[in-house]
């Protein structure tokens, strides 16, 4: 006799519809069916993925707690909801990505030398489907070896032509791409490609209160600005567009005769070439300013009605953000593209099999992504400690985070962002957080991120000391030095259980204790949540590499703090 099956309920979406059994929460079924939703926290508390019922039946899997998200009388959250029947929802504060990310095929159109460090690729994508982006985006192109190069898209939406996208690329000496690939490229050439990536764009969410438009670029970071330069004058719906342009000579401003040519024709746009290599004060403009953020701060723009666009180095992003920001910027105005190159002169090799059955992973699963996420988690972590001021409370302190987050280009966090300050950083995140703590002079603090980039999860978290305290200054020491010994068992072929064993006897060398609570986990392309929840200290066996998250916490023996370091284990 045939069991009778789970009815077959639909949830209907402004993006679209996805079925569910009911026997899932919402989220969970949302996910498993790839429908775009907004989350975070997974647990009701966050509201992330609050959202209005316009009609059908629900019911809740869990009674709320007093930590729980409140939700208006119209609302549900969608992981503490099942379904029980047919369900029509819209998420208000959300919009979902309006060009989802594909792969495609594309081939090579065009190579031309801009410079001799520089090379502007044209290629045509492939197939009868539209390849759609906009102005600030960039795309991942696909090598070989499993690994692939992330490039701004450097031509306005159809600027070079139906489906040809246009890269400007420099040459790092040794690299697998710039030295190995490009060079051999030739008109026909098959060159895959991932995308369009990326929330740097054009136009911004609101343009209320905004009258000017400020540009910063280093390098080939000109390439991401400029689409966003040329929508901008198209739109005419500002008073001044202005660009600053880093470069180490005058060369590298490889496109000064097109600005020209826009600058003399157009009253609203003027360009500055900053120059580093010189200490001219015509050519670097007032104060004689060696980098972009300084020359656009002593220009004295109109910072409270002014939007900026920042697109090269990590350290100019951070620094322009510092600069402007104090010179009366909004801090929501300051849009942002970090340069991350890729520092592999090797192959990347794919990914082995899977030879446990905790280490699942998808087919789209690279190393390469979860090295680019890793990455730009550390900068981020560091860049958001920077923003970290006496005064702030720590309610303050992670809408910063998540606001900076966004701004370099995360599609949403896959947990939510912890910030502890002094006597808090001695807990683990999933307890307790005193929000209103105050970041005082001289006190420790820990930040936690786990921010999903361009499909994949990134995770790392450090501690931070305000001052010069010996002791403070030693328990961040412990928590990092107890990770850099415990990878290192990890190496020998300890299986993940062993590994928390040894770190706590490493973390009582450091005068600490380890907190047994905060166990590793797994990390992967997006969701890895569906694949199961497993901690790295309950592994049985010998974890994989590029697949798990080791989290070290650690309680000082005497004084009242802690500190917490995480990373993914890597060969």
């Amino acid at each position: 006799m045939s069991q009778p099956t789970s009815p077959l309920y639909t949830i209907t979406l402004e993006t679209g519809q996805f079925p569910t059994d009911g026997s899932a929460s919402l989220l969970d079924a949302a996910l498993a069916c790839g429908a775009p939703v907004p989350f975070s926290c997974q647990r009701g508390e966050c509201g992330s993925c609050r959202a209005e019922v316009l009609g059908g039946d629900y019911e809740r899997i869990t009674p709320p707690t007093e930590r729980s998200y409140v939700t208006t009388e119209n609302e549900l959250l969608m992981c503490q909801c099942r379904a029980a029947g047919d369900l029509t929802l819209r998420f208000p504060h959300w919009t979902a990505p309006a060009r989802p990310a594909q792969r495609r095929d594309a081939r090579v159109v065009s190579r031309l030398a801009l410079t001799g460090n520089i090379t502007q690729l044209i290629v045509e994508v492939q197939g009868a489907e539209r390849f759609t982006h906009l102005a600030g985006q960039h795309v991942q192109l696909q090598l070989e070896d499993g690994g692939h190069r992330c490039f701004s898209i450097a031509n306005a939406p159809g600027g070079a032509g139906p489906q040809r996208l246009e890269f400007h690329i420099r040459r790092a000496p040794g690299g697998v791409f710039t030295d190995g690939l490009l060079p051999g490229l030739m008109p026909g050439d098959a060159l895959p490609l991932h995308g369009p990536h990326g929330a740097c764009v054009w136009p911004p969410a609101s343009m209320d209160g905004i009258d000017h438009l400020v540009l910063l670029a280093t390098g080939t970071g000109f390439a991401g600005v400029f689409p966003i330069l040329m929508a901008a004058l198209e739109s005419r719906s500002l008073k001044t567009v202005t660009l600053y342009w880093g470069a180490k000579d005058a060369q590298d401003c490889y496109a000064a005769n097109l600005l020209n040519a826009l600058q003399g024709k157009d009253t609203v746009f003027r360009w500055h070439p900053v120059v580093s290599g010189s200490a001219s004060s015509d050519r670097n403009g007032p104060g004689q300013a060696q980098y972009v953020q300084d020359a656009a701060a002593l220009a004295e723009h109109d910072w409270s009605r002014t939007v900026v666009y920042a697109c090269g180095s990590p350290a100019m992003v951070r620094e322009a953000r510092k600069r402007l920001t104090a010179s009366g910027l909004p801090a929501d105005r300051f849009q942002s593209e970090a340069f991350l190159p890729a520092n592999q002169t090797e192959p990347l090799a794919p990914r082995q099999q899977a030879l446990h059955p905790w280490e699942q992973v998808s087919e789209r699963f690279t190393m390469a992504g979860i090295l680019a996420a890793r990455q730009r988690s550390i900068t981020a972590v560091h860049d958001i400690a920077a923003l970290m001021t006496p005064g702030i409370t720590t309610r303050e302190a992670i809408t910063i985070a998540d606001r900076y987050l966004q701004q370099m280009g995360a599609s949403h966090n896959w947990h939510p962002t912890y910030v502890r300050f002094e006597a808090d950083t001695q807990s683990p995140a999933v307890q307790e957080t005193d929000f209103a703590r105050t970041l005082r002079e001289g006190d420790i603090f820990v930040i936690d991120i786990g921010p999903v980039w361009d499909g994949y999860e990134g995770d790392y978290g450090d501690t931070f000391v305000m001052g010069a305290d010996a002791d403070r200054q030693r328990c961040a020491h412990a928590a990092r030095e107890v990770f850099k010994r415990t990878r290192l068992a990890w190496l020998d072929g300890l299986t993940g259980a062993a590994l928390y064993d040894q770190a706590e006897i490493y973390a009582q060398e450091h005068g600490c204790a380890l907190v047994r609570d905060i166990a590793g986990h797994r990390v992967s392309d997006f969701p890895h949540a569906l694949y199961g929840k497993h901690r790295l200290s309950q592994a049985d066996f010998i974890p994989g590499d590029g697949i798990w998250v080791l989290e070290i916490q650690v309680r000082d023996l005497v004084l009242p703090i802690g500190a917490f370091y995480e990373d993914v284990l890597l060969h």
